[in-house]
């Protein structure tokens, strides 16, 4: 059998592409919410790791929508899914999810981004100001509701498998609390790398909490991997045959032992643990570690994505 052509396969690549983009603009809008509201205040805007997990948290969402949409089989048709909700579908939900998670986010950067934005339109539209000073009123509610979407899509991609009945591999309610806090981990990773790039201080208090929060976060990974195979395990019949033929040998086994636990998550502990410990953080090594997270993250949704098509019931 092939690592990526074999009877079962229904969901391909792309899919696995939207669902990390998906976790990955939820992590980073929910991490910018953090470094905002816990670090930085009213100053936020001046911070190149707010401004980059905003950059990312928008690019990421919209290029995983063109992604979905290019995988349809008639591509032209999407708008019908926004037209015509189905509540019982999993897929509508998650439609559903998304947009109302693009008008929080784009209402919270407004907000946040408030003084320069303000400063630009002031002669040439001023209506613009009008406009970002009443979202301000609602600052709370706005806040609020982009937290609880953001969390929601984060899992949601993690729902959208776990709802196929035929695949045992991912019926399992681990799977969504699994994809949430690796999308929160790709999305602390992508705002990191982002902040580099735009010349953030690597020192900062920023990177620091970062850190803090993804050391948690990267053995609350481990240990929902763990939990999410024992629990194939003990369940037995095809849940079973399923997660030894993930991890076992082969291309797929290789992958998880050596991509996700070992560069993905083990190496980036191990960086953090020791930045952590040191004084003085270099632009390289946290860059560094951001990419093996992202890495581990993006290895992880195609190993899901794959190995839980090899085993019908």
């Amino acid at each position: 059998m092939s690592a990526f052509h074999f009877d079962t396969l229904v969901w391909h690549w792309p899919i696995a592409i939207y669902l990390f983009l998906a976790g990955a603009s939820a992590g980073a809008m929910f991490f910018a919410v953090l470094l905002k509201h816990v670090c930085l205040k009213e100053k936020a805007y001046q911070s190149g790791f707010v401004q980059a997990a905003c950059i990312v948290a928008a690019i990421a969402v919209l290029a995983g929508l063109g992604i979905l949409v290019l995988d349809l089989t008639k591509p032209w048709d999407f708008w019908k899914i926004l037209v015509f909700y189905n509540p019982t579908s999993v897929m509508s939900m998650g439609v559903l999810i998304l947009m109302l998670y693009q008008v929080f986010m784009y209402a919270w950067i407004a907000i946040t981004f408030r003084q320069p934005i303000d400063d630009f339109c002031k002669t040439r539209l001023p209506i613009v100001g009008k406009l970002t000073s009443m979202l301000a009123r609602y600052e709370a509610g706005i806040t609020g509701l982009l937290v609880i979407f953001s969390v929601s899509l984060g899992a949601y991609t993690g729902f959208l498998l776990s709802a196929q009945p035929h695949f045992p591999m991912w019926n399992t309610p681990v799977l969504p609390l699994l994809f949430l806090v690796s999308g929160l981990s790709s999305g602390a990773a992508a705002s990191l790398l982002g902040g580099v790039l735009l010349k953030g201080s690597p020192n900062g208090q920023e990177v620091r909490f970062i850190h803090k929060v993804e050391i948690p976060l990267i053995l609350g990974e481990m240990l929902l991997i763990f939990t999410f195979f024992l629990g194939l395990v003990f369940s037995g019949g095809q849940s079973k045959v399923a997660a030894f033929n993930a991890i076992g040998e082969g291309f797929w086994g290789l992958v998880f032992w050596f991509g996700i636990m070992g560069l993905g998550l083990s190496a980036p502990l191990a960086m953090n643990l020791f930045m952590t410990a040191t004084s003085k953080r270099k632009y390289s090594y946290v860059a560094g570690t951001a990419c093996l997270s992202l890495l581990g993250v993006i290895l992880l949704r195609n190993f899901v994505l794959y190995t839980g098509q090899m085993v019908v019931n």
